[in-house]
């Protein structure tokens, strides 16, 4: 039986910037299914300069980019919710239930979220983190690990020291260039985009020297086997 792993973020390219190295790394197991939740279609962000789309037409175009994204990371299942976006913290009850029944229907053992913080502080990074700790909470019959995705080495608060790290993921040459393109799918955030990542316009291009870094949040034993 594959492992399922889901992914549940608040916005299209969460999915990307955070965890798209380990989404390729995973595409190329046959044992692994992922499963990657956006609880908005990002309705409040930017179309992009020039405009890559009109502001009525954004959910619709960035619901495709994260179908193109998602793509090109191999990832297996790809769930879109509608909730508002930027106004998350207000529907934190609905938002467990709705996570409640996408782990009651996929069976992940492991769920990966934003950490407390959200990693830039955003409202409604810091409620899916939330609504997602108590879904798997409640429907740990069926989750047996949660992790938060995080940062390290950044001077704000809004990161976490290396000492807090459980696990650093390194992935290939070869998936970091699946991460570029996938981050260049996003194309009306390439604003966004080009402002953490100034290189992703090059064969340079790296992601955080193709390293991400998860903490392990909860787990039903104390020693839980590797997650990935």
């Amino acid at each position: 039986m594959k492992k399922r792993i889901l992914f549940c973020f608040a916005h299209p390219d969460d999915e990307t910037f955070t965890v798209g190295g380990l989404l390729a790394s995973l595409a190329k197991r046959e044992d692994v299914e992922t499963i990657v939740y956006s609880a908005t279609l990002g309705d409040a962000g930017k179309c992009g300069n020039p405009p890559v789309c009109k502001k009525e037409e954004l959910p619709y175009v960035r619901k495709k980019e994260l179908e193109q994204a998602t793509a090109i990371l191999g990832v297996d299942h790809v769930i879109t919710g509608t909730y508002p976006d930027g106004k998350l913290p207000e529907y934190e009850e609905q938002l467990v239930d709705s996570i409640c029944h996408i782990i009651e229907q996929y069976k992940p053992s492991v769920v990966v979220t934003f950490p407390p913080h959200g990693i830039s502080g955003h409202r409604d990074h810091q409620a899916i983190q939330r609504a997602t700790y108590q879904a798997v909470k409640a429907m740990d019959h069926i989750v047996e690990q949660l992790y938060y995705v995080t940062v390290v080495g950044r001077p704000d608060r809004y990161g976490d020291p290396i000492e807090n790290i459980d696990i650093v993921f390194t992935f290939t040459d070869e998936e970091a260039k699946k991460v570029r393109q996938a981050l260049l799918a996003h194309r009306t955030q390439h604003l966004s985009v080009e402002r953490v990542f100034p290189t992703v316009h090059h064969d340079s291009f790296h992601k955080f020297q193709n390293r991400e870094y998860f903490i392990r949040a909860w787990s039903k034993e104390s020693e839980p086997p590797y997650p990935f």
